[in-house]
């Protein structure tokens, strides 16, 4: 593998990645730009991922020493698990990893894990995967919490859209904002984080790059034809992801929680919910994309290692959602028969 590092910053000063992987993707950056070293050591959570051609494991006679959980090994109070599984034709799976109860997260990962571990799969996690879980652990350790939604400003105030898989928040946060980006100005299109108070923006997600409607390239029509009849295509990756900027010009890194709307399939509405009613509905789509509480490298690192706490994170994330949700100056469930309706409910409004 390369010697040369590639600087990744998701979201400024927050989160940013060091990697010998010159395309590096994962659900926080799927199209992410180059930035300098200065701006991963700015960033509160630091990742530093590193491929490597041998093996990973410590040697046999180190190793027996070492407690097991599964497939992980590791010390009591350690700071470090290490993974190994067999694979096919005599290969193993391996990677280490260091620093989840910190802010400072150290991941060396063998080639052919890199290479055949692609998705989620039972208890066989990618490392793009397992990195988001681990960040979003760490979110939550330091006062933010990753929320399931689109978003966008007016002005300085944020609005967040949150909605079932496949409703259309992607959709109508992209609508806006392509339709009239001087007035709606893109926060987020699929994840997006929240100390309570404010609205902070993801913005390399590029899952829009699925809604042909938002992407009218032929090849995404073909794509999205081609994905209805064939649904395993979902898994796969064709073609190069094209970044936010590519669809809209102007993003709001940063705007203060104004309103939330929470979209739903069905007779049409537009009325306010209870705050608790929002909560249910939030914390549930949230628990739908967030996987930190049960995912097993977590769980594995927590065994050994007791400061990871995965019950505080749990704990922290439903106060800032309550705190967002107290702070919003409305809060309500738009429902329509048509995913293109939504936004020009919110244009009625806003």
């Amino acid at each position: 593998m390369s010697d040369k590092k590639y600087y990744y910053s998701p979201i400024d000063e927050i989160i940013a990645v060091k990697t010998n992987i010159k395309d590096f993707s994962f659900s926080y950056g799927m199209a992410m730009p180059h930035v300098e070293k200065e701006m991963f050591e700015r960033a509160k959570i630091k990742i530093s991922l590193n491929v490597v051609k041998g093996k990973v494991q410590p040697k046999a006679e180190e190793k027996e020493k070492m407690g097991k959980f599964h497939y992980f090994n590791g010390y009591p109070n350690g700071g470090e698990i290490y993974y190994e599984r067999n694979f096919l034709y005599g290969r193993k799976l391996q990677f280490k990893i260091s620093g989840i109860d910190t802010n400072t997260i150290k991941v060396t990962v063998n080639k052919d894990y890199m290479r055949f571990v692609k998705h989620r799969f039972m208890n066989i996690h990618s490392i793009g995967y397992i990195l988001t879980d681990i960040i979003n652990l760490r979110l939550m350790h330091n006062g933010l919490a990753p929320l399931h939604c689109s978003g966008f400003s007016v002005d300085e105030n944020g609005y967040a859209i949150f909605a079932p898989p496949n409703t259309g928040k992607t959709l109508t946060a992209m609508t806006l904002c392509m339709e009239d980006n001087s007035k709606y100005k893109f926060i987020a299109e699929d994840l997006a984080l929240t100390d309570g108070k404010s609205f902070y923006a993801v913005p390399w997600t590029s899952t829009f790059r699925y809604y042909d409607t938002v992407d009218t390239s032929k090849f995404s029509k073909f794509l999205n034809n081609m994905t209805e009849k064939i649904s395993v295509l979902e898994l796969l990756s064709f073609g190069k992801t094209e970044p936010i900027t590519d669809y809209v010009k102007d993003i709001t890194m940063k705007a203060k929680i104004k309103g939330i709307y929470i979209l739903d399939r069905g007779d049409v509405k537009n009325e306010d919910i209870s705050p608790e009613e929002a909560f249910d509905r939030i914390n549930t789509l949230d628990r739908y994309e967030f996987n930190y509480m049960r995912a097993p490298t977590i769980i594995a690192y927590e065994y050994f290692n007791r400061k990871t706490d995965i019950e505080y994170a749990y704990a922290k994330e439903r106060e800032l959602l309550k705190e967002m949700i107290a702070n919003a100056d409305f809060l309500k469930v738009i429902s329509t028969d048509n995913a293109l309706n939504y936004a020009k409910e919110i244009k009625k409004e806003i």
